[in-house]
């Protein structure tokens, strides 16, 4: 739920026209709101699949530049594109990282042992 509502408000913002005193620090928008782009597509898709997330990130960035594009070009910018691209990068990363820190504090969980026949001993969760 929280994802479809994120990406079609990023979606519609797509749209939005800059004003002029922002263009130069455009980028730094593109980069910050495709880093939730990347964590959410973790989150969704899973840590294995790290590579599809970032992939679908990244086309995700190039679609809105290329609707940009088509609509108004005054605002498309390659800098934008390769800033989003950063940004879905950064959010897998920090997914990614997040997951990986959550499961190795679950691994140091003691585990019970329980003597079997033949003096063997087995964890048992």
């Amino acid at each position: 739920m929280v994802a479809s509502v994120y990406f079609g408000a990023l979606v519609g913002l797509t749209f939005v026209e800059v004003p002029e005193s922002m263009e130069e620090t455009g980028w730094v928008w593109s980069f910050v709101l495709f880093i939730p782009v990347g964590v959410l597509l973790i989150l969704l898709m899973g840590g294995r699949r790290w590579w599809a997330a970032l992939g679908f990130g990244m086309l995700g960035a190039a679609w809105i530049e290329a609707a940009q594009t088509v609509w108004l070009p005054e605002c498309a910018h390659v800098a934008d594109l390769v800033a989003g691209c950063a940004g879905v990068a950064t959010g897998v990363v920090v997914a990614i990282v997040v997951l990986e820190t959550k499961k190795s504090m679950r691994s140091h969980v003691a585990h019970r042992i329980m003597s079997q026949s033949g003096n063997r001993e087995l964890p048992q969760d």
